[in-house]
């Protein structure tokens, strides 16, 4: 947190900068002024987050200046420091937003105290703006993801609306592509690994296409990447253009992750029916990576014959993973039947089936991971189901094989229902407990860990255990520390040993939890003993 210093006397500067170990506390010093003229023009140049300004200064008072200042960056706070006592100053200080006054001459500690309720204010500030923008990007995704599949059936002009409200401004032309990673079943079993992995290829996909136009990368159904790309030119270029940036892609991505991933390209359409039919040509040309091969792109354009791929309804994959969740088996057991009737009325080719399976095995393996269990736990470690699916040389053989994996995995995830939520909220629990005494742990670190935002660990960390991942590690930092108080430690020691650098913050916490100071406590406890 930076913090500039204004005041017209270099003694009470020079005493400023040196009463403070400044770094300790999470602060710098960026600069310092004499006026409220230079220190208007530092705020300007080095962005402060908290200004210290004295009332009486030449050319520019102390309120003329906050004023200026919170013209500036109404985000900054400014502190008054002052020998005036007056009501006036102080009501104008208020009125001018200033987060404290503190009167000349001052103790280190009422410095210190100000200094760290706007540390924590900036804190939370800080916070809640990332709260903001990762709900913001949860929105625009879930509304991006209802506009591909057609799940929104509000009109047009309304969905580019809401969108550009979000921040996601819509052309006229735009291409959808699908993104797979190969071979991820076998690659990573649990999901926040696989998660990782999806953010990394998401990362690399943004870097390197925002150069060719405007997009919009973000995850969608199947636990693909779709990226929404606009498009200029004439189609023909536009569309040549396109094939040869994804393929970039590829490249990027088999060089710095040393892994592979398959794009299914949709061609340029324009108009929000033109995303969706472009996102169904992605997923088809997908589909077709079982017979034409991984690590390439496959453009719905190039592919050679397109109306097989409509077999199949464009929800089917939803539809399979909606009846495992809600655990309806006889709808599932009918979906089923019906999708190899359309595979026998309409003589499918045996390749298309072999691709059309892929994704069903793929929405059948999903349910197991996303249940917080292995595959090999269900199907057993020498499960390959794409190189099984392979030797099956009829529809029939297919179907045969394909209802009892989906059985073994909806009976296997029902024996051992867990909510993702109660799993992230148990692995955050057991972080906290084994890592209470490092200081620098925090709500966002345990979330950052978990691949999550801080604001959704909270709340499924309060709906499991009636309380936020914040007050649990207070708790838990508070339980240690009594357990040790009476013992062979300092209480300096013991503050340390559960995660407070500061004993003074650790005292005052201890006070607030139990009611007593932990020298009260500690004096009962060895007067218990004796």
């Amino acid at each position: 947190m930076k913090i500039l210093i204004a005041d017209d006397e270099a003694i009470f500067r020079d005493y400023l900068k040196q009463a403070l170990d400044w770094a300790a506390y999470g602060f710098s010093i960026c600069g310092e002024a004499r006026n409220g003229e230079e220190a208007l023009e530092l705020a300007e140049r080095t962005a402060p987050d908290l200004a210290l300004v004295d009332i009486n200064m030449p050319n520019m008072d102390g309120l003329t200046l906050t004023e200026r200042l919170k013209a500036v960056n109404p985000r900054m706070d400014v502190i008054i420091i002052t020998g005036h006592n007056e009501f006036d100053y102080a009501r104008t200080a208020i009125r001018l937003g200033v987060e404290d006054y503190i009167l000349k001459p001052f103790s280190k500690d009422e410095l210190v105290l100000t200094l760290l309720k706007c540390r924590q204010k900036h804190r939370d500030s800080l916070e809640a703006l990332q709260t903001e923008k990762a709900d913001r990007q949860l929105m625009a995704e879930s509304m991006l993801n209802r506009l591909v599949s057609g799940e929104a059936a509000e009109p047009a002009e309304r969905i580019a609306s809401r969108l550009g409200q979000l921040g996601v401004s819509l052309g006229l032309r735009h291409g959808v592509a699908c993104i797979e990673i190969d071979h991820m079943e076998r690659r990573w079993n649990e999901p926040a690994e696989r998660q990782l992995w999806k953010f990394a290829v998401a990362n690399i996909l943004q870097e390197t296409m925002e150069e060719d136009g405007q997009l919009h990368v973000f995850h969608g159904p199947e636990g693909h990447i779709l990226c929404l790309r606009k498009e200029n030119g004439a189609p023909g270029r536009a569309a040549q253009n396109s094939v040869e940036a994804y393929e970039k892609v590829c490249r990027y991505i088999r060089k710095y992750l040393k892994l592979t991933v398959t794009i299914g390209l949709g061609t340029g359409h324009d108009g929000i029916e033109g995303i969706r039919r472009s996102y169904g040509e992605a997923r088809q040309a997908l589909r077709n990576k079982f017979t034409l091969g991984e690590d390439r792109v496959i453009a719905f354009e190039a592919l050679d014959s397109k109306g097989e791929g409509t077999a199949f309804p464009a929800d089917t994959n939803e539809q399979l993973a909606h009846q495992l969740r809600i655990g309806d088996w006889p709808s599932l057991d009918s979906k089923l039947d019906e999708l190899f009737r359309i595979i026998r009325d309409r003589k499918l080719s045996l390749d298309l089936i072999y691709v059309a399976c892929m994704g069903w095995v793929s929405v059948c393996l999903s349910h197991v991971t996303e249940a917080g269990h292995p595959i090999e736990d269900c199907f057993g470690e020498h499960f390959f189901p794409y190189s099984e699916i392979r030797t099956l040389e009829t529809a029939e053989n297919v179907k045969a094989w394909m209802k009892p994996l989906f059985r073994r995995a909806f009976d296997y995830v029902s024996r051992h229902k867990q909510t993702r939520a109660s799993i992230i909220a148990n692995t955050a629990r057991q972080h906290i407990e084994e890592h209470y005494g490092d200081p620098d742990l925090s709500v966002e670190g345990v979330a950052a860990r978990l691949f999550i935002n801080p604001s959704y660990l909270r709340a499924v960390f309060k709906k499991t255990y009636g309380m936020t991942a914040g007050e649990y590690l207070i708790h838990v930092r508070m339980t240690k520390a009594k357990e040790l108080i009476g013992g062979p430690l300092r209480l300096s020691d013991v503050a340390e040993k559960v995660g407070f650098s500061d004993p003074g913050y650790f005292s005052k916490s201890f006070r607030k939890f139990f009611g007593v100071p932990p020298s009260e406590y500690e004096n009962a406890a060895k007067g218990a003993r004796t």
